[in-house]
């Protein structure tokens, strides 16, 4: 394969947020497809509105405090998804050239989000220092959560 572009680094995150449906959440519920569109919309909302800072403050006001999925509300563990995807591409580079074959990148998954709050905000802050980054970052996240909604969306039938 050729070298990932940004664009592919937004669809197969986007793609890795909608395998979130069908997970098993508490009360033996399972994740819906309109759980992630939904959610996945009004994250967009505050990325396109207020930016970077404010969708992640919105993001993990919405991933609770439990860290199993079969304790987390359908909401909660799209939250906690939808951050842990987006967390590596607010260093792009690094994302792109840590891509593994699968098209995934790692870093945090969504079970560890909840007991990493404190520095995830701390990082999505600093992250407001260097324009040329932000803008970039708030670009990439904005394509990818599209592309996730979308996917949602075609995965609901």
């Amino acid at each position: 394969m050729n070298k990932p572009t940004l664009d592919y680094l937004a669809a197969k995150t986007a793609q890795q947020i909608t395998q979130v449906i069908g997970a098993r959440v508490k009360k033996d519920n399972v994740v819906a497809s309109k759980d992630v569109d939904g959610f996945v919309t009004k994250t967009l909302g505050v990325l396109q509105s207020q930016g970077v800072y404010a969708m992640a403050l919105f993001v993990l006001s919405r991933s609770g405090s439990k860290s199993q999925a079969g304790e987390m509300s359908s909401e909660e563990r799209v939250a906690c998804e939808v951050i842990a995807q987006l967390w590596p591409l607010r260093k792009p580079v690094q994302a792109l050239k840590a891509m593994g074959a699968d098209g995934t990148q790692g870093e945090i998954t969504y079970d560890r989000v909840n007991e990493k709050k404190s520095v995830l905000l701390r990082e999505f802050a600093d992250l407001t220092g260097d324009l040329d980054t932000l803008l970039l970052v708030r670009d990439l996240y904005e394509q990818t959560l599209i592309y996730a909604r979308y996917g949602a969306k075609a995965a609901g039938g």
